[in-house]
């Protein structure tokens, strides 16, 4: 196949770069808008049981809507990282392994007095059945929701909004990376850095196992998921 006809292929299944932006504004949009529906039949503040129940039903719909919006721009879920990576087995070994990593290095930085305000988790201390809810959440909320959100389709949509190449695909992943430290305000200033940085590092992760997402859903699914275990047995950090 000449590389001619390799970008007419592309060209034809793709669309142009502000389809990319449109379709980021529409999720944006969608957000507010089902957050604010929720609001108005919700009473707030709601107990974290509830909380993780219905923000975990939101993250669904918004996933969802995410993959909507992908399929009808002619494009695969295997184009933001959704595809199956060569070998099962050794993306769960090393996802895993991703997990302990960043689950000792939280763990002692903290221990240092590098600490997020995550006293909104309070409730976990204690309370199995909390916990348990949590860990599923966090399978759910943060291990899928957040990776496809940003790792996959803001990251791929800025990197092609960009132009899609190698310096696009970097500026797409400091940019994701920066959102995702600002959609934790919650967790203080250094919780925003934090969570930032993280983010970077996961989108770095993403880019050099071949754009693929499973390896960071895995990872940051089973972190998140073993913080909910420790908060159950010593509380979380209040900053």
């Amino acid at each position: 196949m000449t590389e001619s006809h390799v970008e007419a292929t592309e060209e034809s299944r793709g669309p142009r770069r502000w389809r990319y932006l449109i379709d980021i504004i529409v999720l944006v949009v969608v957000t507010f808008l089902l957050d604010a529906l929720l609001s108005a039949f919700v009473h707030v503040p709601v107990d974290l049981e509830k909380g993780f129940v219905l923000d975990a039903l939101v993250k669904v719909l918004l996933v969802g809507a995410g993959c909507g919006l992908v399929l009808l721009r002619g494009e695969r879920l295997a184009d933001i990282g959704l595809k199956s990576p060569e070998n099962w087995t050794r993306t769960l070994i090393i996802g895993i392994g991703l997990a302990a990593i960043v689950f000792a290095a939280m763990y002692f930085s903290e221990k240092a007095g590098f600490r997020r305000d995550l006293s909104k988790f309070k409730p976990v201390e204690g309370n199995l059945e909390l916990a348990v809810l949590g860990v599923f959440y966090a399978l759910i909320g943060a291990g899928f929701y957040e990776e496809f959100t940003f790792r996959g389709f803001l990251m791929q949509g800025l990197a092609m909004l960009f132009g899609g190449s190698r310096n696009a695909w970097i500026a797409a992943c400091l940019v994701q990376g920066a959102l995702f430290g600002l959609a934790h305000t919650y967790q203080n200033p250094l919780g925003i850095a934090i969570t930032g940085t993280r983010g970077v590092l996961m989108g770095l992760i993403v880019l050099v196992s071949g754009r693929n997402l499973w390896l960071v859903i895995i990872g940051h699914g089973l972190f998140d998921a073993s913080r909910f275990v420790l908060f159950y047995f010593q509380g979380p950090p209040t900053g």
